[in-house]
């Protein structure tokens, strides 16, 4: 008679292992929602500092002004930051409080995961970078700093992210506390 040993998990075993398992990730659910979240705003802050980065270098290098707005469309200046946001050659000059867009340079897609700008005091409906890089603070009737408050509706911790633009035309990005 040959004794035979048997492999596998009992239907006990099996229980067990898959009650602890439920267990684990239940306590680590919540600090990788955390993490994801706090990638997300890190990527979408970014993004704009990109943005202005592109715009300020591009008035540079070219010599002419160059501006972003708010784009639904990611063709027009239209609708709220969060819809996106296109950087262009700008056809009018410095000082105008109008803006034309000329050449289309780059279009940024809408805010992901319900992230919004809010507004540290108003929000620019457009800003234009000078040929030097300095920001055209009469044409943009902006109070500088200009601090875009992006926000998620369930922040937690220091999460949250400033961007705030000088009126040099410099750009930088901190975590904050969320509120």
């Amino acid at each position: 008679m040959e004794n035979r040993i048997q492999k596998g998990f009992t239907i006990l075993e099996l229980m067990i292992a898959v009650a602890l398992l439920a267990i684990f990730l239940a306590l680590a659910l919540p600090s990788f929602r955390a993490a994801i979240q706090n990638n997300r705003l890190a990527a979408q802050s970014n993004d704009l500092i990109t943005a202005l980065q592109m715009a300020r270098s591009e008035a540079i290098k070219r010599s002419a002004p160059v501006s972003l707005c708010a784009s639904s469309d990611q063709a027009t200046c239209s609708g709220s930051w969060a819809d996106g946001w296109i950087v262009y050659v700008d056809a009018e000059v410095g000082g105008s409080s109008d803006t034309d867009v000329g050449e289309l340079l780059r279009a940024w897609p809408p805010l992901d995961g319900n992230s919004s700008f809010e507004a540290g005091g108003s929000l620019p409906e457009f800003l234009r970078y000078l040929p030097g890089g300095s920001m055209d603070a009469d044409g943009m009737g902006a109070a500088f700093p200009v601090t875009f408050q992006l926000r998620t509706p369930d922040c937690t911790r220091d999460s949250a992210r400033d961007i705030e633009l000088e009126r040099t035309g410099r750009a930088g990005a901190s975590r904050v506390a969320c509120s």
